[in-house]
C-alpha cells in the first residue's frame, strides 16, 4: 500500500494510505448512510403474556418465552400503516421489523416449527405481519429492513437439545449445535425467499458460526441488503456495525472504517486507516430502556430534549441513528409514542430542515460567504464519502468585522459532522481541513442559528 507525506496549504496530510487506496462504501452503503435516520419496530409474542406483563417479581419464575402458546398472539387491532406513518412523520429513511426476536415466534407463514403466526388464530392462522410490513413500506416510501436474532431462540432451546448462545457463539454438544444451525440457515432462506427485496438487514448478536454458511444465501436471494452485524466474509451490498452501546450515542471521533469484519469486534470508533469500510449505526428504544411494551411503562418515553442531544451525538458525528418503538397488543404504536416521534422529526426539521447558507467545495479551504452579517451557532460538515472517508482535522471559522476567528474544531467528519459553538455574528465562514488524506472532497459546508432545548430533569435517560 502506498504511503505518502507532504504538505498542504493548511497543513499536513497524515502519514496514511494514498487516497486512491481508501476503502469505499457500496453504492447501498452509501445510500444507507444518506438515509441517517430509522425506525425499529419490535413485537414479539410475549406482548400478549400476563406472566410477562404482571405481577412477575425479579428472580420469580415465568413461563420461558418459547413456551408461550401460540393461541395468546391476538393483536385486536393490528396496522402495519400506523406503524409506517409513524416512521415517516419521524422522517425515518428505513424501518427495521422483527421478524423473528427471542422468542423464536415466526412472523410470517412458515412450516419450518409450530410456532408463528401460522398456529395463531389471528388472521385464522393465515396472517403475515412480514408480508403487510413490507406493503406498508412500498406505500409510505420507507426503505423495508428486516431484523433477525441468530442465536437467541428460546423455543428451540425449551423443545429441542439446547444450545448456549454467547459473544456470538453457539455453544454445545455438537449434534445440538449443528441442528441448531441447520435449523436457523432454514429460518433465513425461508424469510428471504418469502419477503421481496429488501434494503436491510439487521442480525442480532452475530451470526458466527453461521456466517459462512449464510453469506450465499444472503447474495442470492437479498444481494441489495446492506447487513448489520453480518457475515465476515461478507455480502453483496456491504456490511455496517453497532456503536457498541444501546443509549443512543456514538463515540467521536468516528471512523467508517475498521480492520476486522467480526461483528464481535468491529463496533466502536473504529480505525482511519482501517482496511474494511464498515459505516457505524446507533441505536435506543424510544420507551428507555425498554425493546418489547410492556404495560405501565408510558413514562419510560425519552424526552425531546434527550432525542435530540441524540441525534446530535450520532447523526453529528457521523452515524446512523436507528429509534425503536414498540407496539402495544393491539398491534399498533401507543398514541404517546407516535406523538413524541412526530415530535421528534419535527424538531430535527425545524433545526436543520433549512440552513442560513451552504455551499460545497474542494480543497484543504472551502469558504462560504453569507452575504450579510448572520449570527450563527452550528455548523454541518459533509464529505463525498465515495472517494473514502479524507479528512483527520479540520477546523471552522466565522469572519467578524474582517478578521477570522476560530469557531469550533475537531477530528472525523465522514458522513456528517453537526457541531454546536457559542453564538456568534459573521459574515463569512470557512473550513480548514488540517489533517487528510488526498483532496478534501466537501459534499455540504452549512450554518445554522438554532435555538436549543433544555434538558428535562425527568427524562428517564438521565444518569445512564
Amino acid at each position: 500500500m502506498l504511503m505518502l507525506f507532504c504538505l498542504v496549504a493548511s497543513g499536513r496530510i497524515r502519514a496514511g494510505p494514498a487516497a486512491a487506496d481508501l476503502p469505499r462504501p457500496t453504492p447501498e452503503q452509501a445510500a444507507w448512510q444518506d438515509d441517517e435516520l430509522g425506525m425499529f419496530i419490535h413485537f414479539d409474542i410475549e406482548v400478549f403474556d400476563k406472566d410477562y406483563q404482571h405481577g412477575r417479581s425479579p428472580g420469580a419464575a415465568h413461563t420461558p418465552l418459547g413456551d408461550i402458546n401460540p393461541a395468546e398472539f391476538t393483536p385486536r387491532r393490528l396496522d402495519t400503516d400506523q406503524w409506517l406513518r409513524t416512521a415517516r412523520a419521524l422522517g425515518a429513511k428505513y424501518a427495521g421489523f422483527t421478524a423473528k426476536h427471542s422468542s423464536g415466534f415466526l412472523m410470517w407463514q412458515s412450516d419450518l416449527y409450530p410456532f408463528g403466526v401460522k398456529q395463531s388464530p389471528w388472521e385464522n392462522g393465515k396472517g403475515d405481519i412480514v408480508r403487510d410490513f413490507l406493503g406498508s413500506c412500498r406505500k409510505y416510501g420507507i426503505q423495508p429492513g428486516l431484523y433477525c436474532s441468530a442465536g437467541g431462540h428460546s423455543y428451540w432451546n425449551l423443545h429441542h437439545n439446547p444450545v448456549i448462545y454467547h459473544g456470538g457463539q453457539i455453544c454445545g454438544e455438537s449434534e445440538a449445535v449443528e441442528a441448531f444451525l441447520k435449523m436457523d440457515l432454514q429460518m433465513y432462506t425461508s424469510l428471504f425467499k418469502a419477503a421481496e427485496p429488501i434494503s436491510y438487514l439487521w442480525l442480532d448478536g452475530g451470526v458466527d458460526p453461521l456466517g459462512d454458511r449464510l453469506a450465499p444465501v444472503i447474495a442470492k436471494y437479498e444481494p441489495q441488503a446492506v447487513c448489520f452485524n453480518g457475515p465476515s466474509n461478507g455480502v453483496p451490498a456491504g456490511l455496517t456495525r453497532w456503536s457498541g452501546d444501546e443509549k443512543g450515542y456514538a463515540p467521536y471521533p468516528l471512523w467508517d472504517t475498521v480492520n476486522t469484519t467480526d461483528d464481535q469486534k468491529d463496533r466502536g470508533a473504529g480505525d482511519p486507516n482501517g482496511k474494511y469500510y464498515i459505516p457505524v449505526e446507533a441505536n435506543v428504544p424510544l420507551r428507555y430502556h425498554v425493546w418489547i411494551w410492556r404495560a405501565d411503562d408510558q413514562d419510560k418515553i425519552l424526552s425531546l430534549s434527550s432525542l435530540m442531544d441524540m441525534y446530535l451525538k450520532t447523526v453529528g458525528r457521523g452515524a446512523n441513528f436507528i429509534i425503536n418503538a414498540n407496539i402495544d397488543p393491539d398491534g399498533r404504536i401507543p398514541e404517546a409514542d407516535a406523538k413524541r416521534l412526530a415530535e421528534f422529526g419535527a424538531a430535527i426539521r425545524k433545526w436543520f430542515g433549512k440552513s442560513i447558507a451552504e455551499t460545497t467545495g474542494r480543497g484543504d479551504v472551502v469558504e462560504l460567504d453569507l452575504k450579510r452579517r448572520r449570527e450563527i451557532n452550528f455548523v454541518s460538515i459533509m464529505e463525498d464519502l465515495r472517494q473514502g472517508q479524507r479528512v483527520r482535522r479540520y477546523a471552522v471559522d466565522g469572519r467578524v468585522n474582517g478578521q477570522w476567528r476560530e469557531l469550533c474544531a475537531g477530528e472525523s467528519v465522514g458522513h456528517r459532522r453537526i457541531q454546536q459553538f457559542d453564538g456568534t455574528t459573521v459574515d463569512a465562514v470557512r473550513l480548514r481541513v488540517t489533517e487528510t488524506i488526498g483532496e478534501p472532497i466537501i459534499r455540504q459546508l452549512a450554518v445554522y442559528n438554532i435555538r436549543t432545548l433544555p434538558p428535562d430533569p425527568n427524562d428517564p435517560a438521565k444518569g445512564f
